[in-house]
């Protein structure tokens, strides 16, 4: 891979980011370095709003990380991210970190079939139809979204999915949380 080319195609955000939090420096990182970045399982861009905060800025988008397949857990918290899209060919994602943001749509994790951790909190996130194939998903948070309903989840989450934090939500009616206990057997969760 030509990482040099990779490197001037980020946008500034970007650069400034993986500097910040993986190369430690600013300057155009050796090919080793570039490597190291490419075969990593592990990210975390906490922004400044964060309590463990290791940027100093906000990103506004994910575009930097689309070609790092090899990402197992992310975490792009405390940001101004609105939209999940960039992420959509990482699909060995296990543990998904995207609390408070501005997102308002799990579209782009479909394809995530592997994920087991999902804390998409404090953001605003209308539905879950997204999430309907990732059966795997042992832990769901989405509290504090603007979620009208769950549809999305099926009985085949139950399974698995042991921690589900819904509530509160705002919009969310008590029929749609009985019908998800009873229907689905999806404990539904107040923080």
């Amino acid at each position: 891979m030509d990482y040099l080319h990779w490197w001037t195609s980020l946008e500034v955000q970007w650069q400034r980011a993986f500097g910040e939090v993986f190369f430690m420096h600013s300057t155009i990182p050796s090919e080793e370095e570039a490597e190291r970045l490419f075969s990593t399982e592990v990210l975390r861009f906490a922004g400044p709003g964060a309590a463990y905060a290791n940027m100093d800025f906000q990103l506004h988008n994910l575009s930097g990380l689309r070609a790092l397949k090899q990402l197992k857990i992310l975490v792009v918290t405390h940001h101004d991210i609105r939209t999940l899209d960039d992420l959509k060919d990482i699909t060995g994602l296990k543990s998904l970190f995207i609390f408070n943001n501005v997102i308002d749509s799990l579209k782009g994790i479909e394809q995530m079939k592997d994920l087991e951790q999902l804390y998409a909190h404090c953001n605003h996130i209308h539905n879950l139809q997204p999430v309907s194939g990732l059966t795997n998903l042992r832990e769901l948070y989405v509290h504090y979204n603007q979620l009208e309903n769950l549809s999305g989840l099926t009985a085949e989450h139950s399974e698995k999915l042991h921690t589900f934090y819904c509530k509160p939500n705002d919009k969310l009616k008590q029929k749609e949380l009985i019908h998800t206990e009873i229907n689905l057997g999806i404990r539904c969760k107040s923080l």
